[in-house]
This record gives C-alpha cells, sequence and structure tokens, in this order.
C-alpha cells in the first residue's frame, strides 16, 4: 500500500506552476498501481472551492479529470476539507466518489495508525480564525454555497484569500519557532483523545517532522507544510515506512 498526503497547494488556476506539478503527480499515480493508492488530500487544495459547483470544476477541469480516472482505476482518495475549499463534498463526493470530512480521521494502513486532519484547531488560541471557521461550518451557512453563483464565491474569495496569504505569510516567516511549538504541543493533546502512531497535519505551511514518546509508545508528527517552497516535497507512507519524496517541476524534466 501507498498513502499519499498532500495539502496547501492553494491552486488558483490548473495552469500555473504547482497546478502543473500536481496533475504530473496525479498521472504518475495512475500509471503506476492505483489499487494500491491511498491519496489524502488534506485541505487549502485550492485557494477557493465552495460548494458543489461546477463552476469550480471547470475551472480545475484537467484535475478533476485525472482524480476521477484514479479513483475509476480503483485508488482510494480522501479529502480533508481546510478553510480555502470548504462544502465540496457536492462535487467531490457525488462526481468523483471521493469520500469527503471536516474533522480529524483514522486508518490503519499497513499496520500504522495514522490520524488526519487539515490542522486549523491546532491554534485554539486564534478566536478570530475560530470564530470564521464556526461561521462557514455552520450548517445554514452551508446552502449559500450552493444557492449563490461560483463567479460571486470566486469574487470574493480572492479578495479575501490574498489579504490572508499576505498577512499569514507575514506571520509564518516571524513566528516559524511558535508555528512548530504548536504542532508539536498539538501531538500529545490528539493523542489522548485516540492513541495513533503517527499524525499528519498541514494548514501551518511550516515543514516539521518529529518524533517523541508518549506513554512508552513512539508517534510522529508530521505537517505537511505548503507548496509555496522551490521545491515540493510530500510525504508518503509505503509498506508502514514513512519518507518525503520531491516532485519535479517542468525544470527538472
Amino acid at each position: 500500500m501507498e498513502a499519499w498526503f498532500i495539502s496547501d497547494i492553494h491552486l488558483k488556476t490548473a495552469e500555473e506552476r504547482n497546478g502543473k506539478i500536481l496533475l504530473r503527480f496525479l498521472r504518475s499515480l495512475l500509471a503506476g498501481n492505483p489499487r494500491q493508492v491511498h491519496l489524502f488530500m488534506l485541505g487549502d487544495i485550492f485557494d477557493l472551492w465552495v460548494g458543489g459547483h461546477t463552476y469550480f470544476a471547470k475551472k480545475f477541469e484537467p484535475l478533476m479529470q485525472t482524480l476521477g480516472d484514479l479513483r475509476k482505476a480503483g485508488a482510494r482518495i480522501t479529502f480533508i476539507e481546510g478553510n480555502h475549499d470548504v462544502h465540496v463534498e457536492g462535487y467531490f463526493q457525488k462526481h468523483l466518489g471521493i469520500e469527503v470530512f471536516v474533522e480529524a480521521q483514522y486508518y490503519l494502513i499497513d499496520g500504522v495508525r495514522v490520524r488526519c486532519e487539515h490542522g486549523d484547531l491546532i491554534n485554539l488560541n486564534d478566536e478570530k480564525y475560530l470564530k470564521y471557521r464556526s461561521i462557514i461550518r455552520n450548517p445554514y451557512i452551508k446552502p449559500l454555497g450552493n444557492i449563490l453563483p461560483g463567479k460571486f464565491w470566486d469574487h470574493i474569495g480572492n479578495k479575501a484569500s490574498k489579504k490572508s496569504r499576505e498577512r499569514s505569510g507575514h506571520y509564518r516567516v516571524s513566528n516559524e519557532g511558535e508555528l512548530i511549538s504548536m504542532i508539536r504541543k498539538h501531538t500529545p493533546v490528539a493523542y489522548a483523545e485516540k492513541p495513533f502512531d503517527l499524525i499528519v497535519s498541514g494548514h501551518m505551511h511550516v515543514f516539521d517532522d518529529h518524533t517523541e514518546t508518549i506513554n512508552g509508545h513512539s508517534v510522529r508528527s508530521v505537517n505537511l507544510g505548503s507548496w509555496f517552497e522551490e521545491r515540493v516535497k510530500v510525504f508518503c507512507l509505503k509498506n508502514g515506512v514513512g519518507e518525503w519524496v520531491y516532485l519535479p517541476s517542468e525544470e527538472d524534466l
């Protein structure tokens, strides 16, 4: 079994650098042994996707086609929503057969107990974000994602995400050590909810790979960082062993 973990790509178009890297990566999984693949998409894959609109599906058509082909070929795909891609089950689950969740999920992969989450609940002191999260996750808000046109959400989201990205990017550079500390403090808290061997998260835009002992058990914590770096890497759990894999850009081909 090959479990692949990706998050925080923040795609605006399928044609941009990271869109092309992602498409090549998906096609490489398709060209291998898809029946042995479990792809985890841990949120903020897109800079904006709201509801089940075909507007967004058309915007990222090559990627949607390849994801659909992967599912048909036997791959399992799990999408845990982020804060930039919300209420997406109307398209991903209904049209592509991809399982969609909001909160943390647990899996047993080749004997390794894995907890997967987007990671937006790692920092419980971020009151502004928690308030925002409670609004977008409100069941009364969800229908608006499908009622209002995709173009409307795209326009609103582009403005909001630009401001958010500028603010969070500056904060990350200035507070990387603090963010890593938050990620690592979250591990024993999450472990207390339900034990695991590996926890994989995103959201924080900081790569971190840390192993610690909790109640006598070795526990590994991985944060996937983001695809804003010069070289893109993803995390792979294969035959029970986890490792980082760099994805080639056009310059590498």
